[in-house]
């Protein structure tokens, strides 16, 4: 948040049209976010960790999992304290959720269940699904599809622009 308060502050950069955006980590830092504050326009999750508990027994990095956020069976608080999905109902923000039915870290139930989260809390939002995909989306058609989405959600949300589905869909 600090770097976006510094590029904020900057003179060629408008701070009332600010959007944010990550994947696998920064996807999970994403979901966070959203559920820290309302300051961004859109909000574009790929691949992100929503529910801790749940993603601990899915994934297949759960050693790796439990090493950060220690095993949810004796660390319940932990779990609590940095799960994005105990804090939905803060989101404001209308969100994109990316993710491959493919994604074997970060399974795509995770991306499933933020976007019915942000449904049933009508918070504007759009679900972009890959059932070839895995953790990143590296098809050529695919990643073109990504870019269009991405760009077309961000340019309706953080500029204004209306909303266009875009052709490749």
């Amino acid at each position: 948040m600090a770097m976006t308060d510094t590029a904020e502050a900057r003179p060629d950069i408008d701070a009332t049209r600010t959007g944010l955006a990550g994947a696998s980590y920064g996807g999970y830092m994403a979901n966070r976010i959203a559920t820290l504050t309302d300051r961004f326009k859109a909000i574009v999750s790929h691949a992100g960790l929503w529910d801790l508990p749940s993603h601990q027994a899915v994934t297949d990095a759960s050693a790796y999992h439990r090493r950060i956020f220690g095993d949810p069976l004796t660390r319940p608080e932990r779990h609590e304290e940095n799960s994005p999905s105990f804090a939905a109902d803060r989101i404001r923000t209308p969100m994109l959720v990316v993710h491959g039915a493919k994604d074997y870290r970060v399974p795509v139930g995770q991306g499933m269940a933020l976007f019915q989260e942000l449904q049933r809390r009508q918070v504007p939002a759009k679900f972009l699904y890959f059932p070839d995909e895995g953790h990143w989306v590296l098809t050529p058609a695919h990643a073109r599809l990504w870019y269009s989405v991405l760009l077309n959600f961000l340019d309706h949300h953080v500029l204004g622009h209306e909303w266009r589905r875009p052709e490749l869909l």
